[in-house]
C-alpha cells in the first residue's frame, strides 16, 4: 500500500511540477536564450580565432623558438624578455638584431627598425602582447 501512494504522489508530484515549469519557462523564451548563446559564441569565437592569426607572422622556426623560451624564462617581464631575445640572436645569428614587445599597458623594446631582408623576423601575437624579432642592419 505505502509503495503505490509514493508512486501516486510522484506522478502528481511530477505533473504539477511540469505545469509549473511549462509555465514559467515558455518556449519562445528558452528560444530566446538558446539563440541568444548560439549568436555570442558565434561571434566571440571567430573573432578570437582572427585576433590570435592576424598577427602571427613567424618567417622562421628559430626565431619563433627564441621567442617562445623568452616568454618561459621571464613571464611578464618585458624589458627582459626584449634584451633577453636580442642577445640569443645575436649569439646564434650574428650582429644587428632588435626586439620590440607591445603590450596593452606598454611597449618595450632595443630598437624599432624595421627589417629590410627577408627571412629574418619573426611577429608573433600571445595574450594581447606582440612580439618581434629581426634584423635591422
Amino acid at each position: 500500500m505505502y509503495f503505490i501512494f509514493t508512486y501516486i504522489f510522484d506522478f502528481c508530484a511530477y505533473i504539477l511540477f511540469w505545469g509549473v515549469f511549462k509555465r514559467i519557462v515558455s518556449m519562445p523564451f528558452l528560444i530566446s536564450i538558446i539563440l541568444l548563446i548560439a549568436a555570442s559564441v558565434l561571434i566571440t569565437f571567430p573573432m578570437e580565432t582572427l585576433e590570435r592569426g592576424f598577427k602571427d607572422n613567424c618567417k622562421s622556426e628559430k626565431l619563433r623558438e627564441i621567442i617562445l623560451e623568452t616568454i618561459g624564462v621571464y613571464p611578464h617581464q618585458y624589458s627582459h624578455q626584449a634584451k633577453h631575445m636580442k642577445q640569443m640572436a645575436e649569439s646564434r645569428f650574428g650582429n644587428w638584431w632588435s626586439a620590440v614587445i607591445i603590450s596593452d599597458r606598454g611597449g618595450y623594446g632595443m630598437s624599432t627598425v624595421y627589417d629590410k631582408y627577408q627571412n629574418t623576423s619573426c611577429e608573433i601575437m600571445i595574450f594581447n602582447t606582440f612580439y618581434w624579432l629581426g634584423r635591422t642592419c
